[in-house]
């Protein structure tokens, strides 16, 4: 894993090694830098496959045309050199790295049809004075881009375009609302005008000599099929050798690697496949004072059962400086991102890297197999909307009453979530479920501050990828997830706060062809009466204990609720006073969320943490952004 970045076309004076420096925390190993009179590229190494000097970058071709800078790994980068190599290429290195400037010379485009990764690459074509760049399929690692009329910048991480020659950069409206709704800002749009996200799948090419940028889609995350070419068993079957593959190609590296191990069924079966191929060290989180989130009991027993080497790692919870955290998020997201969660997989990454620098982990098993509680939802409500439409209003009203504890909040907040989407559509149901704020409530806050909704606001953003993915409620569920929490949210969150400790995460259960395979499953076969994940359990359950198979869901959960709750002195001095975010928003409605939690009415700890967030981002915007 590495930081990337460019700038093609006019470049003011100034030091860019220094600039490039801004991700150093991306790839500590190593900083390179390659200009011509026409482009500028740059590269952070986090070096894992082939350690030597030679496969640093930018990487030059050796005749001079095609200069690569590449961030993420190929997992199927020693077929592709095989093929290669039969073709006649000749080979430098060991690394994945030649192998993408290699393949691209071959095949052009066609080669992103041909990888199984993880990627953002760049290459430069010196003699056409074009510049190709790729994001890999789901997202898993970023790109930024700034086109400007004489100038196009691209980078891993937002401040390499926002860090530029100082300019005045202008506030999207549209997305400080995306962000309060959904609690990310989707693709491909930034905080600001001037700047986008490349979106997962998806490639652009730029022409320097005409300033012509062309984006087209290389992939697209599979809608639900109307049914699969195998039978119950031939899908068990297919699926256990399609996840050893995976799993078994993202243990590739010259470094040291691990795994992350929960004790809920997709990290166990990650470690159940890794540890049919080799010995596996294996990490979980571990919570002193809070049992409530503490899942090591469950993790140790799988651990136990695979014979692995396992080690529980105690961050400490309680002395986490709220602060100093909110002012480590701002620095590695660039934008405001809410999900607290991202807390966790900083502290376990931290503490991981002193033991390895790569380690595999369960994210997207839940949008794959139907995990997520709000799938089995779906069915429910379908199945009860006729039926419990004359006690609707008297049930909310009952539950409106009933005060959230932080054990039974999940429960109340839920059943109301789910008795007042029973009036909706399925569509718009979810998008509810899995939203902060709703739409409308936070449009008539941005109104209430003087701001009207901007055209191209996308308040119907999950509501309409549940609706044209077709008929199948939790197929349709699990695409809009995979084409939106999945990428934006999990997978932004999981980068970010891996690479701001250098470490990488591998993802086995979002490769390409495991996505394809899942989209072709009935739902019956995820999810049957409340068993959830059922294809998945039924493969590794002879391979797990019992106990670890059966168990029910839970979240990877950070004490949220108790950082909120000890450091109000700290949460009014920042949404007190003369906050930014009364520029944006009516006060009279955070002053009420802040209220509603500490008088414990209400357990809005997820919302309350989206609003410090956002206002810990506006503050650390120079004075000359313009708000409007």
């Amino acid at each position: 894993m590495c930081g990337i970045m460019g700038v093609i076309g006019a470049r003011p004076q100034k030091d860019w090694e220094s600039w490039g420096m801004l991700t150093a925390h991306r790839g500590p190993d190593a900083f390179g830098l390659w200009h011509d009179e026409h482009a500028l590229l740059g590269h952070n190494r986090l070096s894992i496959i082939d350690l030597s000097t030679a496969a640093n970058q930018p990487m030059v071709l050796e005749d001079g045309r095609y200069v690569i800078v590449f961030n993420g790994e190929i997992f199927n980068f020693l077929s592709l050199r095989s093929e290669l190599v039969a073709a006649g290429v000749r080979f430098r290195t060991r690394s994945d790295t030649e192998v993408l400037l290699q393949g691209y010379r071959k095949w052009g485009r066609n080669l992103l049809d041909r990888l199984d990764g993880m990627f953002a690459f760049a290459i430069w074509d010196v003699e056409s004075r074009t510049l190709f760049v790729a994001r890999d399929h789901i997202g898993i690692k970023p790109v930024y881009y700034r086109h400007e009329l004489s100038r196009f910048v691209f980078g891993s991480e937002l401040k390499l375009l926002t860090s530029l020659d100082g300019s005045q950069l202008r506030l999207r409206h549209a997305s400080l609302l995306e962000y309060l709704v959904y609690g990310y800002i989707p693709a491909p749009y930034t905080p600001f005008m001037e700047c986008h996200k490349l979106l997962p799948g998806h490639c652009l090419e730029y022409k320097q000599r005409t300033g012509e940028l062309v984006l087209s889609r290389w992939w697209h995350v599979p809608a639900p099929a109307s049914g699969p070419h195998l039978d119950y068993e031939e899908a068990c079957t297919t699926l256990r050798e399609l996840f050893h593959q995976s799993v078994k190609e993202r243990m590739i590296s010259d470094v040291p690697l691990g795994a992350f191990l929960s004790g809920g069924i997709d990290s166990s079966a990650i470690v159940s496949e890794m540890a049919s191929v080799s010995a596996v060290k294996t990490f979980s989180i571990g919570y002193r004072d809070n049992s409530e989130y503490d899942e090591t009991y469950y993790a140790k027993k799988v651990a136990d059962h695979l014979k692995v080497e396992h080690t529980v790692l105690y961050p400490e919870f309680a002395a986490v400086d709220m602060q100093q955290f909110l002012e480590t998020m701002v620095q590695h997201f660039d934008e405001p991102y809410g999900n607290a969660t991202c807390a966790l997989t900083y502290l376990l990454t931290k503490a991981a890297r002193e033991h390895v620098t790569v380690a595999l982990c369960g994210d997207g098993g839940d949008e794959l197999f139907g995990g997520y509680p709000r799938y089995r939802a779906l069915l429910l409500a379908n199945k009860a909307r006729a039926l419990l439409r004359p006690v609707i209003p008297m049930t909310l009203s009952f539950l409106t009453r009933l005060p959230e504890t932080p054990k039974a909040n999940h429960l109340v907040r839920r059943s109301r979530r789910f008795f007042s989407s029973l009036a909706k559509p399925s569509g718009q149901a979810f998008q509810d479920w899995t939203s902060y704020f709703r739409a409308d409530e936070v449009a008539s806050l941005m109104l209430a501050a003087g701001i009207s909704v901007p055209p191209g606001t996308r308040l119907a953003f999950i509501r309409n990828l549940f609706d044209e993915a077709g008929e199948d409620i939790v197929g349709s569920a699990c695409y809009a997830d995979q084409n939106s929490f999945l990428p934006y949210n999990l997978l932004e969150g999981a980068d970010r706060m891996s690479m701001a400790n250098g470490f990488e995460l591998r993802l086995p259960f979002v490769s390409r062809s495991m996505l394809e395979f899942a989209a072709a499953l009935p739902t019956s076969w995820k999810i049957q009466g409340g068993n959830q994940k059922r294809l998945l359990k039924d493969v590794y359950r002879s391979a797990l204990p019992e106990e670890v198979v059966r168990r029910k869901k839970r979240g990877f959960n950070p004490p949220v609720w108790h950082w909120l709750q000890a450091g109000k002195p700290f949460v009014d001095s920042v949404l007190k006073g003369e906050a930014r975010i009364y520029q944006i928003l009516d006060r009279t409605f955070v002053m009420r969320q802040v209220d509603a939690f500490y008088s414990q009415r209400l357990d809005n700890s997820m919302q309350l943490w989206s609003l410090i967030v956002l206002e810990y981002w506006l503050q650390s915007l120079p004075l000359s952004c313009q708000f409007l």
